[in-house]
């Protein structure tokens, strides 16, 4: 695989990822689950741990 093609597909999976937290926060936010958001400090904690830079 080049550069080129691995620079698109993590762009697309970025994006797509983008959309689908968007949708969550905006229906978690709808109904007032606050404490949703913690996921999010969990799930920057565990990929953290995955990527190693």
């Amino acid at each position: 695989m080049s550069d080129k093609f691995i620079r698109h597909l993590i762009s697309a999976i970025v994006f797509i990822v983008s959309i689908l937290i968007y949708v969550a926060a905006y229906t978690a936010g709808t109904h007032g689950w606050w404490w949703t958001s913690i996921g999010l400090v969990a799930v920057y904690f565990i990929i953290y741990t995955l990527v190693e830079a």
